[in-house]
């Protein structure tokens, strides 16, 4: 199914399924027949894709028209054919298209042409528009520009924000609270020395790529804190008018606006670091103008121009490549910058108005590439926590000065419960890819789930430990009083989030004592922060880690992340002959080792999920399927491989623990973390042999702080062309009866009093 089973399926839902499916069908009985696919697909998996597309029903009102690039195209033309045989006409300059208001609900088409000499249309889509589809309207840029001009500055501020006698009287308000916090943190650090060329060296990388990766990240550390040192201090200026504020911003502005824009944060260098320091000058240029000397000001504004003309020459390089080439994690994180740097400095030099122009609605109409609308970061939890720290930071600042409200995509709600889902209340790491190891940052996540007032979110936010940021409490467009009231548990205890191929499956969703299943089979393949792990699963119990993805993300592409964090070997899959996996061919460059999420249901005590990671393989394994069915009241899980090769292989049964696995056979063995355990039975095939190591291949850099890890593998003895593995982890080891006599014929498994069929 195709739809997530987090919540009941109500009378409502019931009705608004009924509708899209009668407006669908509609669109299939007019159209005849599906569309080909034409000139605005592109083979290349990594080149954008069309959307909507054909027999889509769009979750936002309008919906946000792309299609892959054509060749030496001078423009191209949307024509959208609409209920009551309304048609509108619309020429784009480039290969996307976001209309500024809503369309009516029903059955739609469009195509589009480029505009050159005898241009092809491409083949008409269709899609609906249902009524409850979410509104989400982005005005004209002449509209967004006159919005912007009618404020005077600091426009980062709302008019309650301005009135700097009100806010002093307010002794006792939530406001008085959060200045008292952000007073501390800017007297603390007030105390620190400047920035400056040496404390921002980058080591060279053609030398120690170790010692190159720690000033890289330094770089970003040093940036990061100093913008926000300097934000904190303008903003604090701002609101009371108090003069250290004023002169410990216009300390650490003059520091970061020395640093050389050519040197190690440079856009070529540390993009990062690059964007840090021209968003801090920025955001302190909108609260301090007024305070600056004229010369101080030329200067701050010299730097903010060099340092974002660096970002907007590098994203429109090759014709705009972020909209050839959408996923780029860098390149998507520093268009939202360029989209909100050009807002903040409209009217502060004349480049900042074409900068908007080119750079805000793409970002709008963009957003992310990691998922559909339904939400989800197909680039693992760990970045989407990392993308929503900056998100909170851009978004804020960009309602505050446009009116727009990226918070109310579809995709952004829908990121919220993926977070929720993945990275549930107590969860002890993050799930799949790059830094799925590391321990969630509750502050970054209960800042973004701030933004929300719906029950999941409260939820959410009441349940995570800590509190968010002093800063984000403040810049928060959306909810300025917090909610006391205790919001009830979500429904449901499982998400599937179809587009990205991922599902979770908990004991208990509300529950801090929880056992969490982890599944994951993605389209989105090994590609970028994404590993070779397609049919993978971890499993965590009671706030305890059992069965893992291994290793440490101690450095993109260093050689512990090649040679295991990122391979298939690393993770909770299979391998073959000595640890060959997915993705040995295209590595992470292409998008083209794909997993799939072929099926997910659940009828509330037993959840199932089954998916297809023969592509990932890459011609080396025919078939590559692996089912797993949760027994929630048994708290059970029952895993399935079928495996097939054209040539004879040793299949490997691959998990990974923090501890060494207790072997009591070699076709049974315990692994336990703390108080907590499992007990993990390889049923078929008869006759394996169960191997563990607590080494890596090769190990990480900086290794001292990282434990070791034990891998252990279930292996075939002999060489075959077709296996099949069967497996039951018990959670807690409980006694409960398991009967799988007569496997190969019957087809069956029984827990408990569970009946299992398993199909060939």
């Amino acid at each position: 199914m195709s739809v997530d089973t987090s919540s009941r399926f109500t009378g409502i839902d019931m009705f608004r399924s009924l509708a899209c499916f009668l407006l669908a069908l509609t669109l299939f009985i007019l159209q005849g027949k599906t569309a080909q696919a034409d000139w605005t697909e592109s083979p290349d998996a990594r080149v954008v894709h069309v959307h909507p597309t054909d027999q889509a029903v769009s979750a936002q009102n309008p919906p946000g028209f792309r299609w892959a690039p054509a060749p030496s195209a001078q423009g191209y033309e949307l024509t959208l054919a609409g209920p009551g045989g309304s048609k509108q006409v619309w020429q784009a300059s480039r290969n996307w298209f976001l209309p500024s208001s809503r369309l009516a609900p029903g059955a739609y088409s469009w195509k589009v042409r480029p505009k050159n000499p005898d241009g092809p249309w491409s083949n008409p889509r269709y899609f609906t528009i249902a009524s409850d589809a979410t509104v989400f309207e982005v005005p004209s840029e002449e509209k967004l520009l006159q919005f912007i001009r009618a404020r005077s500055r600091p426009r980062l501020l709302t008019s309650e924000e301005r009135n700097k006698t009100a806010l002093a009287a307010e002794a006792k308000t939530q406001n008085s609270s959060v200045i008292q916090a952000l007073d501390y943190q800017v007297r603390t650090n007030a105390k620190k020395p400047l920035v400056d060329e040496r404390s921002v060296a980058v080591a060279p990388r053609s030398g120690d790529g170790n010692a190159w990766a720690d000033s890289v990240a330094n770089v970003r550390s040093v940036t990061s804190t100093e913008s926000q040192q300097l934000r904190m201090a303008a903003m604090l200026w701002a609101m009371t008018g108090n003069r250290f504020y004023l002169e410990e911003a216009k300390r650490r502005g003059d520091a970061l606006a020395t640093l050389n824009p050519a040197g190690s944060t440079s856009h070529l260098q540390q993009d990062q670091g690059n964007r840090y320091i021209a968003w801090g000058l920025a955001v302190a240029y909108d609260y301090l103008s007024a305070d600056l000397a004229p010369e101080q000001a030329q200067r701050w504004l010299g730097i903010i121009r060099s340092r974002t003309a660096a970002i907007y020459s590098d994203l429109r390089s090759g014709g705009w490549r972020l909209e050839q080439m959408p996923f780029d994690s860098h390149g998507s994180t520093n268009l939202g910058y360029l989209a909100a740097i050009s807002a903040v400095m409209i009217d502060g030099f004349p480049e900042a108005e074409g900068w908007f122009r080119d750079s805000f609605r793409s970002y709008i109409h963009y957003q992310s590439p990691w998922g559909d609308a339904q939400g989800g970061y197909a680039n693992g939890t760990a970045y989407a926590e990392f993308s929503v720290d900056l998100f909170v930071d851009l978004w804020d600042a960009i309602a505050a000065v446009t009116g727009v409200n990226l918070y109310e995509k579809p995709w952004s709600r829908g990121l919220l419960k993926f977070l929720a889902c993945f990275v549930p209340p107590g969860s002890p790491t993050h799930a799949f890819g790059d830094a799925a190891e590391t321990k969630p940052w509750t502050t970054g996540l209960k800042s973004y789930a701030n933004r929300y007032g719906d029950n999941l979110a409260l939820w959410y936010s009441q349940n995570l430990n800590g509190e968010e940021g002093v800063l984000s409490s403040f810049t928060n467009p959306i909810l300025k009083v917090k909610s006391s009231t205790a919001a009830p548990a979500p429904e449901g205890n499982t998400c599937m989030f179809k587009h990205i191929g991922w599902a979770a499956m908990h004991s208990r969703w509300a529950d801090a004592n929880r056992t969490s299943v982890y599944f994951k089979s993605s389209p989105y393949a090994a590609f970028s922060h994404s590993h070779a792990d397609q049919n993978s699963f971890t499993l965590t119990s009671r706030g305890e880690q059992l069965l893992i993805d291994s290793g440490y993300y101690d450095w993109y592409g260093s050689p512990h992340w090649k040679g295991w964090y990122w391979r298939t070997i690393a993770h909770n899959a299979v391998t073959f002959d000595n640890g060959k996996g997915q993705a040995e061919k295209s590595g992470p460059e292409k998008m083209t080792a794909t997993g799939q999420l072929v099926e997910f249901r659940s009828d509330g005590t037993m959840d199932f999920v089954e998916g297809d990671a023969s592509a990932a393989y890459e011609g080396e394994l025919l078939q590559a399927r692996r089912r797993l069915w949760y027994l929630r009241d048994e708290d059970v899980l029952v895993i399935h491989d079928l495996l097939t090769s054209a040539s004879p292989r040793k299949f490997e049964w691959n998990i990974h623990a923090l501890n060494s696995f207790i072997v009591k056979t070699p076709a049974s063995v315990e692994v336990k973390q703390n108080a907590v355990r499992a007990c993990i039975d390889m049923l078929n095939p008869s006759g394996v042999e169960f191997a563990q190591n607590n080494q890596f291949r090769p190990p990480p850099q900086n290794s001292p702080s990282r434990k070791d890890q034990w891998h252990g593998t279930f292996q075939n003895n002999d060489r075959q062309t077709n296996v099949e593995f069967l497996a039951v982890i018990r959670v807690g080891c409980n006694a409960i009866p398991v009967k799988a006599d007569g496997f190969a014929s019957s087809r069956r498994i029984t827990v408990g009093k569970r009946e299992i069929s398993i199909p060939r």
